[in-house]
């Protein structure tokens, strides 16, 4: 069983903090978490630390597995991580760029040009195969950015924002995707997400942020309520109920 969990986290950038002593966990295998919070709320930062982009200035942030926690090596190994900011100037095709992570896996038995074809087939995007990545719009980008993480069948994944390019369709044909790689498995998503009602549906539990705090973990239902709103995001809105999926309302 996979867990991520944070005890007084702190992270500063300079004289910055960003991340003041959170604690939160353990989220647990098996789901798909949310991220949400308003913009500045430090949901980069909080997922760059668990990636291990960043270092606490205080505190911990722990991965583990079947109780023993990841360290060097096998954590990273654990992790596959996409971030918001994607790189526009890669001169290889989506399928060289899927490859080469697919090839990182470092196992024998591994066919890294079968897995890299299944998986671009899995995101609908094989038709971008020989485009180079630097012609590709943001929202291709980003598909051939979570085929890479998807490619080497990280244990935990972590998705900066993975369908702030996306349209609608490719939003949820996404979080669909995510939602079947650790359903019934060992396997954790976080995922940070400004859409609520996306997130509402998508995910099994919803970790909430502002100004670089946690405000509350638990399941969407509970979660996004009128008076958690109006506290996070400075909005009034109704919660209605779409079978037992909370819908946000702006008022």
């Amino acid at each position: 069983m996979m867990t991520i969990s944070a005890q007084n986290l702190t992270v500063n950038y300079g004289s910055t903090t960003i991340l003041h002593s959170l604690s939160f966990g353990p989220l647990g295998s098996g789901k798909v978490v949310g991220l949400i919070g308003p913009n500045a709320a430090g949901k980069s930062t909080l997922v760059k630390t668990i990636a291990g982009i960043k270092k606490p200035s205080d505190g911990t942030v722990s991965v583990t597995a079947g109780g023993c926690e990841l360290l060097g090596k096998q954590r990273v190994e654990a992790l596959g991580y996409v971030p918001q900011d994607l790189l526009s100037s890669a001169t290889l095709t989506a399928f060289e760029s899927v490859m080469v992570s697919a090839r990182r896996r470092g196992d024998a038995s591994w066919d890294p040009i079968e897995h890299t074809a299944a998986i671009l087939d899995r995101l609908g995007i094989t038709h971008l195969a020989d485009r180079l990545v630097s012609d590709m719009s943001g929202g291709q980008r980003q598909l051939v950015a979570v085929a890479q993480m998807l490619v080497r069948e990280p244990s935990v994944m972590l998705l900066d924002e993975p369908t702030s390019a996306l349209d609608l369709r490719h939003q949820i044909e996404l979080l669909q995707i995510i939602r079947q790689e650790v359903a019934g498995t060992d396997r954790l998503a976080l995922v940070a997400i400004h859409d609520l009602n996306l997130a509402a549906r998508f995910c099994d539990e919803l970790l909430v942020m502002k100004n670089g705090r946690v405000l509350a973990q638990d399941e969407p239902v509970a979660v996004l309520t009128p008076d958690l709103l109006e506290e996070v995001y400075e909005v009034r809105a109704r919660v209605l109920d779409d079978a037992g999926v909370p819908v946000v309302c702006p008022v």
